[in-house]
This record gives C-alpha cells, sequence and structure tokens, in this order.
C-alpha cells in the first residue's frame, strides 16, 4: 500500500551509495550482538575453559594457534575484555621464541569478529571519549600490522566492522567458502567511519575506488568476489581452513611467502588515480558529487570517509590514522550517529519476540491469494525455509503469482546474490494449489498457519474464515494481510475467534522489512507468538500494533496526506510541496509518492481514518480525491496522475517501467482550480511546509503511543522508518521530538494550530513530556 512505497523509496536512503539496502539488511548481520541461534560449537581449547576470550597453543612446527571465543556470547565482538586480552597475547606471542608464525581464528560456528561493541561505543558522551575508543583500536591493529612474526587471519562467518579490520592488519587472509562467510565496514549505517584503521588500509589493499564503495555502502561481500578484489588472499572449503591457514603461516615464516599488505598489480589507471594529485583530485571529485547526490547532505559520515581517505592517501598512514579517530569523534556524537543507532537498537529489539517460543515450530505457511502480496508473503516464507501452499481459485491466477516469485528469484541469480542451486531448492518450497487440484483442501489443511490476501471486502473475509476453521486442525492460526478491515470484525463470526491475527505486510512484500501483527481483543497470546515468531523468521522488523483503523503506518500517514492536499488547495505548488518534503528528508514527495500507489488507494487509506480522527484528519477538502478517482486519474497505473506520463511504447510488456512524470497533469490542476476558489491563496515558506507535513504525521504517531495503538517510542520509530521511510537521520517522530526537543515542538505545533486549526494542536503526552522537561527516549 501506500506507506510501503514511501519507505521502499526511503530505506535506499541508507547506505549512501548502495540502493535498496536497509540498515537492518547489513547492521543487523553486521554489528549486531545479534540474537540468531547459535550452532553448536567445535570442540573449544583448553584454555578457553578459564573463561579467557582469546588462548594459544604452539603445535610443533612453531606456529601458533589463536583463537577467539567469547565467553557466554554467540558472536565474537571486540569488547574491552577481549581487546585487552588480546593486547597481551600479541605481547607474549613476541616474546615466545617457539613461535615462528601465528593464524588467527575463531571458535564460533558461525562468525569470525562480528564488528565492535556498539554498546561501549553508545555510552560515550563526548567526541573526545569516542575518539579515544578509535584510538586504542588502531594502536592493536598497528601492533599486529607491524609484527615480526606473520599473523595470517582465517575467517570463516561473519567478519564486519572492526574484525574486517582486524583481518585487514594480519599478513594474509584466508576465507572460508562457507555460506554464512561474508565481509563488510558497515559504520556508515550507522553514522560511522571504520575507526581502527580502516579507512587506511582497506584503500592499500584493494584500491581507493573499491574501498571508497564498500566504505559508502556498507555493502556485504562474498568470499570468491573477496579473492578477486584481493581482499583475501585463498578461499578454501570450511574444513580446510584451519590447515590452508597455518601453511600460509608457515610459508611466510620461511619466506617463500610475501605479506600482502597492498594490492599487487595496480593498472596505470589506478596508479594516476591515487598516486598522482590531479588523479586523487578527479577520484575525490567524482566521489563527493556522488555522495551529495545520494544522501543530500544530510549524512555526515560519507563526506568524513572522504576525507580521512583522502589524507591517508596524500600524508601517509600516521597522518591519515589521526584523522581517522578525531573524525570518529566527531561523528559518534552527532545527532544523526545517535538517530541510527537507536534505529539499530530497535530493530535488534524487534527480533524479540514478546509472546515468547510459539508452542510447536511452524514449519507449514499456508498463503490464500496469489496476488502481489499473497505471491511475495509466498516468497518471503519460502526462501526462509517455510513449506508453502499458496492458494488460489483459478489456475490462471496462480501461474501469475508463481511466475512473479520465479521472476523475482531469478534476478537474485543474474544479481550473482543466490545460486541456481539455492533458487531451485527455495522454489520447491512452493506447492502451488487451484481450485482444479481435487486435493487442495487436504493439503491446504496441513498448514500450521494461513495467511489470507484475497480481496478487501469484509463479506469475503468472513467466508474465507469459515472454509478455513472447517479445513485447519485446531492448533493453526489464521491470519490477515488486510489494511483496512478492523480484525476484530473479519474474527466477528469465527468458532474459534482467538486464532485470528493480523498480519499486515508492505508492497512489495520481498523488499520491505516492515511488518505489522495486529491482535484483536480476543487474540490468545500464542496466536500473537506465531504470528511474530513467523515474521521474524522471514526476515521482518515486526511491532505488534492495536486493531484500530489505520493500524499505525497508514494511521499516521493519512492526516499528513489531508495536509498534503490541504496546502496545494491553499496556495501551495504541488511541485514545491514534493520538493520541500524531499529537503525534510522523505524519500520521494508526497504528490510523487500518491501516483506511485495510485490515487484510489491514498483516498481509500483517507476515507478509512475520517470517521475514527475527525478533527485530526482535517483541513482540505477530501472530495478532490474522489473527483479525481471517478475522472479514472489513479496515478502511473493508468498514465495519468497528478502528474503525467508518457503512453506504452508498442509491445511494452506488463510492468515495463512507466516514463514521464516530470510534467503536471493538466486535468488534474483542472480540477484542483475549483477547489482553490473558495479558499486565500498564498504560497508559505518551505519551512512552514515541512513543519505542518511532518507535524500531522509526528501528532499522529505521538497520539498512537498515547493511546497504546503502539507500546514504546522505539516501536513507533521503527514502524514510521521502515514502513514510509520517514527520515533515517532523524531517527523517527520520536527521536525527533527529543532532538528538537518537547518544549520546542509544543510551541511549533501550538503556533501552527492558532494559525490553521484545531488538526494541529500538540497531543497531550507530548504537553506533559514537555512540563516535565522529559525525553521519550532515555538518554544513553
Amino acid at each position: 500500500g501506500m506507506s510501503a512505497r514511501f519507505a521502499q523509496l526511503g530505506l535506499r536512503t541508507f547506505a549512501p551509495l548502495a540502493p535498496g539496502r536497509g540498515l537492518a539488511l547489513e547492521c543487523g548481520r553486521a554489528l549486531s550482538l545479534s540474537s540468531r541461534r547459535t550452532l553448536s560449537s567445535g570442540a573449544a581449547p583448553a584454555a578457553a575453559a578459564k573463561g579467557k576470550d582469546v588462548s594459544y597453543t604452539v603445535d610443533a612446527d612453531g606456529v601458533a594457534l589463536i583463537r577467539l571465543d567469547a565467553q557466554g556470547e554467540k558472536m565474537n565482538t571486540l569488547t574491552k575484555k577481549l581487546m585487552l586480552e588480546f593486547d597481551e597475547l600479541l605481547a607474549s606471542l613476541q616474546a615466545d621464541l617457539s613461535v615462528k608464525a601465528a593464524v588467527l581464528i575463531s571458535s564460533k560456528p558461525d562468525n569470525f569478529i562480528a564488528g565492535a561493541d556498539i554498546k561501549m561505543l553508545a555510552a560515550c558522551t563526548t567526541a573526545g571519549e569516542a575518539a579515544a575508543l578509535a584510538q586504542a583500536g588502531q594502536r592493536i591493529m598497528d601492533k599486529i600490522a607491524s609484527s615480526k612474526t606473520p599473523i595470517v587471519a582465517a575467517i570463516n562467518g561473519a567478519c564486519m566492522g572492526g574484525g574486517l579490520e582486524v583481518a585487514l592488519a594480519c599478513h594474509q587472509r584466508v576465507a572460508s567458502s562457507g555460506a554464512k562467510t561474508a565481509l563488510a565496514v558497515p559504520e556508515v549505517m550507522l553514522g560511522l567511519l571504520p575507526g581502527s584503521g580502516g579507512t587506511q588500509r582497506l584503500p592499500r589493499l584493494i584500491g581507493a575506488a573499491a574501498a571508497l564503495d564498500m566504505m559508502l555502502t556498507g555493502k556485504t561481500i562474498k568470499p570468491d568476489r573477496a579473492k578477486k578484489m584481493g581482499l583475501v588472499d585463498l578461499v578454501v572449503d570450511p574444513h580446510a581452513l584451519e590447515r590452508t591457514a597455518i601453511a600460509a603461516a608457515k610459508a611466510l615464516a620461511s619466506g617463500t611467502a610475501k605479506r600482502s599488505v597492498a594490492k599487487k598489480n595496480r593498472s596505470w589507471m589506478e596508479w594516476a588515480l591515487e598516486a598522482t594529485p590531479p588523479g586523487r583530485a578527479l577520484l575525490f571529485s567524482q566521489a563527493e558529487t556522488a555522495v551529495l547526490k545520494q544522501t543530500k547532505g544530510k549524512y555526515p559520515a560519507p563526506p568524513a570517509i572522504l576525507a580521512v581517505v583522502k589524507a591517508g592517501l596524500e600524508g601517509g598512514h600516521a597522518k591519515g590514522s589521526a584523522e581517522e579517530s578525531a573524525l570518529f569523534g566527531k561523528l559518534a556524537v552527532t545527532p544523526e550517529c545517535g538517530a541510527l543507532q537507536g534505529l539499530f537498537f530497535g530493530q535488534t529489539a524487534c527480533k524479540k519476540n514478546p509472546f515468547g517460543k510459539p508452542a510447536t515450530a511452524i514449519e507449514t505457511v499456508g498463503v490464500l491469494g496469489a496476488g502481489l502480496m499473497g505471491a511475495g508473503i509466498a516468497q518471503v516464507s519460502a526462501t526462509k525455509g517455510f513449506h508453502v501452499y499458496l492458494k488460489d481459485t483459478a489456475a490462471a491466477g496462480l501461474a501469475r503469482g508463481e511466475a512473479q516469485i520465479a521472476n523475482s528469484l531469478a534476478k537474485k541469480v543474474q544479481k550473482k546474490s543466490l545460486s541456481p542451486f539455492i533458487r531451485d531448492v527455495q522454489l520447491a518450497n512452493v506447492t502451488g494449489l487451484s481450485d482444479d487440484d481435487a486435493n487442495w483442501r487436504a493439503l491446504l489443511g496441513k498448514s500450521q498457519l494461513v495467511i489470507e490476501a484475497v480481496f478487501e471486502e469484509i463479506s469475503v473475509k468472513h467466508k474465507v474464515v469459515a472454509l478455513l476453521e472447517e479445513l485447519l486442525p485446531p492448533s493453526a492460526v489464521i491470519a490477515s494481510n488486510t489494511s483496512t478491515l478492523p480484525l476484530g470484525q473479519i474474527a466477528k463470526h469465527a468458532k474459534h475467534p482467538e486464532r485470528v491475527v493480523g498480519m499486515h505486510y508492505f508492497s512489495p512484500v520481498e523488499q520491505m522489512p516492515l511488518l505489522e501483527v495486529i491482535p484483536h481483543a480476543g487474540t490468545s497470546k500464542q496466536t500473537c507468538a506465531v504470528a511474530v515468531d513467523v515474521g521474524i523468521r522471514q526476515g521482518k522488523t515486526v511491532i505488534v500494533v492495536k486493531d484500530v483503523p489505520g493500524f499505525y503506518v497508514n494511521r499516521c500517514l493519512g492526516p499528513m496526506i489531508a495536509e498534503a492536499m490541504a496546502l496545494v488547495q491553499s496556495g501551495t505548488d504541488p511541485l514545491a510541496l514534493n520538493e520541500a518534503m524531499k529537503a525534510f528528508g522523505f524519500p520521494v514527495g508526497p504528490i510523487t509518492l500518491a501516483d506511485e500507489v495510485g490515487i484510489d488507494v491514498t483516498t481509500h487509506v483517507v476515507h478509512n481514518l475520517t470517521a475514527d480522527l475527525g478533527v485530526r484528519m482535517a483541513g482540505a477538502d477530501l472530495k478532490y480525491l474522489d473527483e479525481l478517482v471517478a475522472a479514472k486519474i489513479l496515478g502511473k497505473k493508468t498514465r495519468l496522475g497528478f502528474f503525467s506520463y508518457d503512453e506504452a511504447p508498442k509491445g511494452a510488456k506488463p510492468g515495463a517501467p512507466v516514463k514521464g512524470g516530470k510534467v503536471l497533469n493538466p486535468k488534474a490542476m483542472d480540477l484542483l482550480a475549483k477547489y482553490r476558489t473558495s479558499v486565500p491563496q498564498r504560497t508559505p515558506p518551505t519551512e512552514e511546509v515541512q513543519h505542518r507535513m511532518s507535524g500531522r504525521f509526528i501528532n499522529e504517531a505521538l497520539r498512537c503511543l498515547q493511546d497504546g495503538v503502539v507500546s514504546s517510542p522505539s516501536d513507533g520509530d521503527i514502524g514510521a522508518v521502515f514502513g514510509i521511510g520517514f527520515p533515517p537521520f532523524l531517527g523517527g517522530p520520536f527521536r525527533y521530538v527529543d532532538t528538537i526537543g518537547a518544549s520546542a515542538y509544543v510551541q511549533r505545533m501550538s503556533k501552527l494550530a492558532d494559525a490553521y486549526g484545531e488538526q494541529f494542536a500538540p497531543p497531550q503526552i507530548v504537553v506533559d513530556m514537555a512540563k516535565a522537561g522529559k525525553t521519550f527516549h532515555a538518554k544513553p
């Protein structure tokens, strides 16, 4: 629906130069002390039993095997304890005459080092404290790099952030070809830069252009790609990792192999770009232009990364490192860094099920309706290992849905982010069913959870619930992907209303990270546990919201749409409105958004809320939207919306991108003209437009917390950022109010209410907050 499209466009702003990468995706893997299920670890060495995170044993040939094993943790992260032990160990290695070479390896089954300890970082209150943290990291990396004893990193699993910086300081890197092996520097997604020498060693090893690409996007590099780039020296089967690394260490000790710290075989072009002043000027001016275009100057980390890499290329390692720690310190205390860290912690919290683990493990999911949403839900279930029964009434409808899944996975194979074998396994997880299949009832009846994605009509939903109650075992859960119908009404005639719950996905399901789980008054805890568990396992960020019109995300969006209409009806140019909201940080303007999702869908969202929100939906004559719909001006899909779009070229396939959308549609403007005659016309300044639009959204989000629609400020922020692309660098509506201060926000909205009406009045919860001088989020 509406909100989804916004966020889909919005998430691209996260990793400043990588389209379509959510912070969730990478940071969740990367810097987190993530809540991943542990696989049983290999036999740990004896020394680790003494409560040490770092220990070593020496073999007969004088190779020390250093094992990293953070005690009581699933992930190795660079905590104070681990760093201190590692520092001591380096000193004893240098002194130990029996040691000729060393191998650094993890005892964890699926991670080398997952990154820095973010909690340690979040605790820094000044730039100086954060810079000191970076310097401590740099000192250890410099010690590894300058060690007379050669050290080989043996990498299996996640090697992220500070973990990759450790590997970069080693003298060779051997990676396993295991599915979990992945290398990245995702600090940019938390508003930071790699602060332990990464900005200096990475460009030297793989070239400045490739290093900037990794650092500015936070992208994940798989082993084969890493080998091609020169990021690792060898890729071997996981079983051969340890012995290959030992052999590499011996070769370094005996001098038959050289330390690999600088890029071999630089092309003359690379040399010209990195080693000559005019080349560097060109490289960095192009990078700066690209960064500015992507970040609109809203994210301070990317320009800082460019500055630090440049300092190192021009002034050498020591100078670059000093600049690296200084800028790391400065970034760590920016509001943007606080906002992105808040989202990261919020997302980590959303990976825990508030209802506990379901009584039985869910392995089989049914999906009713193979339309756009149904097929998307089937895909995210099948790719995560669920067995899926995808049911549509007609064979043609089913075939369309199955083709959608196959095409989506084919694109991944084409981009080499998925192997053809895994693709086939995932496709085999979907069993398609239609009314033509004699046994469809028996098969669908095997599902432990069925998610219906059929037509939004209450009578249809009642029929579906009755059918499913008849087919399914009593323990199975019936979920609805409705976006506008109250769950209480859907469950009204159910024999067992306690097993009915809402699971509201956002479109396109395979790209959008958010899932709203909606219990109605009678839904059981066990039903909720199943819905949240499946959502988390589908890779979604799950928030639990109350059964009210619009749930959470669309409920906040409604008043903002009303305000967009109020502004254009009272004289604001629609193009200026678009630009103002993009400048505020939204991924697309509201006018473009309405065309993207469809003016009919937008109108539906609005009508769904008018009765319930009353004055909070006031300010515009919303009949204007109804007139557009009546005139078949529905946006991109009809090639006429607020904007005009080019006609489809001859022989264009369905689903081909629609071009145009730059020029306002004269028909839509003519209809607008008559609504403008009854309202005094003026052109408000950009800042007023931004405050009015964002204020209507934020007010409703605050009301949602006040009325218990969302259970915490963190859930409210996550829903807004990942559901509709509220600017990530602002951290969400609650973080934004904290940043500008509750009393400043109350003053702003009270002034607007005096000037333009009660729909701007700040909710009681923020008025109380301002009086008490408090914030929604606890200060770190």
